[in-house]
């Protein structure tokens, strides 16, 4: 069994794309919103959903401003309908050292999307 099937979850993590990267359709963004996960934790934060999974990836502003960047697109409507790829890697966050996260490919690797 994974451990993505055992602890189930609405969102992209590391997990979902290690070993892989996942070239995604963003399908829509949503606002900040106030939306709590299962384990009742709030997320202040835009999401990403894409046409390829239900999962969606909640942005971080490392993220955001990647896709900005690779898409040439501040505004996060204009997103809908690119292709970005994402892949796991690590990072130093919260006091500890390589702490699993998710990244967007640098743009350089993949040009500004598709249609």
């Amino acid at each position: 069994m994974k451990v993505s099937e055992a602890f189930p979850g609405n969102y992209i993590d590391a997990l979902c794309v290690t070993g892989k990267d996942a070239a995604l359709t963003i399908k829509s963004v949503t606002e900040r919103n106030t939306k709590k996960t299962a384990d009742g934790t709030v997320i202040d934060k835009p999401i990403l959903y894409f046409n390829e999974t239900d999962k969606g990836l909640i942005l971080n502003k490392t993220n955001s401003r990647s896709i900005g960047l690779a898409l040439e697109a501040n505004e996060m409507d204009d997103w809908v309908g690119k292709k970005i790829t994402l892949f796991a890697t690590t990072t130093d966050a919260f006091g500890k050292k390589n702490v699993p996260c998710v990244r967007v490919r640098p743009m350089n690797l993949y040009g500004k999307g598709t249609e």
